[in-house]
């Protein structure tokens, strides 16, 4: 597979750009591990087909806060490393810095390890770390609450309300922390921050990427060419699980229900249509074992992403499915377990000597796919 075909089906992803540090990391690994055959397989334990044995495996390196982040989500607050350690008290004790902010300064995570503004704090968040949760940081007692305020003084809407790959992660962090009656603050600049805004922003941004999906559904045609969407991160489903939250949370004015139960319907009918281009789109590249991984990223990364939407949408009943969309979901669901079923019988270093960002990406995604799956 030639480096013009190693381009991923999904080009913005939930993951940072590497650093050296890691490039240097993942060039030894490569040194240690070379291309695996079939005397390379890992096969774990069988207990259940959601990923757990990944997670637990593959998510517990200190040296990638990213993935550690990525398995707290899948596991959830008491997810530790193997010596017993909280992966929450690493985060916020060792990768949380102090950030100077217009003369001032707040607690936040660097934007080169945490890959998007908030991520590691929304996954606190949404993994059920209490807002009086205490760690030590620089010498002195702090909770979560101040982590969370620091989010709020470090926004700047005015950077972000354009930006798709930069919105979702701070919305789910701030609609989850602050009522719809306090949504306007000012920032340490002494910028006006409205956070209904940012969501109204965010919803107009995924409905004019999604229009030329949702006119290849009204007509029942396949998709033959990416869609604006599938730049977003993820395919865009961080966006629609963030806009998912904001209505949770009470950002729901402006026919906000209505207008995001089109773009769930869009989603569900996405979870055929996209894994088939996604088929099409790598069978026109060689068929080589790269190939393998980078279309099985893919598909794990539509389906593990979007059935924690659904699953969301489902729980806090903010988007309903008929009988013929959950028939869709629940075969979405059964090959979810399937790619992950298989996935537990390969060693994934496999796939880190054929690329290592490839490599970060299925462990990231097998953790999404995790925390959608025992999502309740």
């Amino acid at each position: 597979m030639s480096p013009k075909d190693r381009r991923l089906f999904f080009p913005a992803t939930c993951h940072p750009i590497l650093t050296r540090r890691h490039l240097l990391l993942g060039g030894a690994a490569l040194l240690a591990t070379g291309p695996l055959g079939r005397g390379g397989r890992r096969a774990f334990a069988k207990t259940v087909d959601d990923g757990t044995a990944i997670v637990q495996h593959y998510a517990t390196d200190p040296d990638d806060p990213w993935g550690v982040a990525h398995g707290l989500r899948a596991m959830g607050r008491d997810f530790t490393f193997k010596d017993g350690r909280r992966a929450v008290d690493y985060l916020l004790e060792n990768e949380l810095v102090t950030i100077p902010a217009n003369g001032k300064t707040a607690l936040g995570f660097p934007l080169g390890i945490e890959g998007h503004q908030n991520m590691f704090l929304k996954t606190m968040l949404e993994a059920g770390v209490p807002l009086d949760y205490a760690f030590t940081h620089e010498g002195r007692r702090r909770t979560l609450h101040d982590v969370v305020e620091s989010a709020r003084a470090l926004l700047r809407p005015k950077l972000v309300i354009s930006t798709p790959n930069a919105l979702p992660w701070s919305l789910i962090a701030l609609t989850r922390t602050t009522t719809p009656l306090r949504r306007q603050r000012t920032n340490a600049w002494g910028e006006p921050v409205d956070l209904d805004v940012l969501v109204e922003s965010a919803l107009r941004l995924l409905e004019q990427a999604s229009l030329p999906l949702a006119q290849v559904m009204r007509v029942g045609r396949p998709e033959t060419a990416q869609a604006p969407v599938h730049g977003f991160t993820c395919g865009g489903t961080h966006m629609i699980y963030a806009l998912l939250t904001a209505v949770d949370a009470g950002y729901a004015d402006k026919d906000r229900v209505g207008r995001m139960q089109q773009q769930v319907d869009l989603l569900v009918w996405r979870l055929g249509a996209d894994l088939d281009f996604i088929e099409r789109f790598y069978r026109a590249r060689a068929a080589s074992a790269a190939a393998f991984w980078f279309e099985i990223d893919a598909k794990l990364k539509f389906l593990g992403h979007a059935e924690e939407c659904l699953a969301f949408a489902a729980l806090h009943n903010v988007a309903k499915l008929t009988p013929v969309q959950q028939a869709q979901r629940q075969a979405a669901v059964a090959a979810l377990r399937q790619m992950l079923g298989d996935l537990e019988e390969r060693n994934l270093d496999e796939a880190k000597a054929v690329d290592l960002e490839l490599y970060r990406q299925l462990v990231g995604d097998t953790c999404h796919a995790r925390h959608g799956l025992t999502l309740k």
